[in-house]
């Protein structure tokens, strides 16, 4: 069954994603962003590029040539439908990604926004209505 771990009160979320991205990669996970628009993507691409500071996080897009996606660890995209199976989902959408189900883990990135939280607590009830049993990280706790 799949993991499901939300990540909330995150202050900087995109600092935070890059931080869990690098720990996944660490671990040699595959990993697979989605994201909710081609504007979230570009973003997400060239920060991806910057942090860390000495380097970068591979990367590349859903619609890249199939080698390159296939020797790449990071994969994003705003459709879902193009990403490769992977063992991880990063969900950077503020619904429930689809065919969540075909990863081992998914992870939520909360930030202290009163509305991100809001869409955070429906995805999580929507989580629960399929099966699943979601944990969470309150990144307060760990500042």
């Amino acid at each position: 069954m799949t993991e499901i771990s939300f990540y909330f009160n995150v202050p900087n979320r995109e600092h935070a994603l890059c931080q869990l991205v690098s720990k996944a990669l660490a671990k040699r996970l595959s990993i697979n962003i989605l994201t909710d628009s081609q504007a979230a993507t570009a973003a997400l691409d060239g920060l991806l590029w910057e942090v860390p500071q000495t380097g970068f996080l591979p990367h590349c897009a859903a619609d890249a040539d199939a080698a390159i996606v296939a020797d790449t660890p990071i994969v994003l995209d705003d459709r879902p439908e193009l990403l490769p199976a992977r063992q991880l989902l990063f969900n950077w959408t503020t619904g429930l990604p689809p065919g969540f189900e075909r990863y081992q883990r998914v992870i939520e990135v909360v930030s202290i926004d009163e509305e991100a939280r809001t869409l955070a607590r429906e995805r999580w009830k929507a989580y629960v209505a399929q099966g699943f049993k979601p944990t969470s990280f309150d990144m307060m706790d760990r500042a």
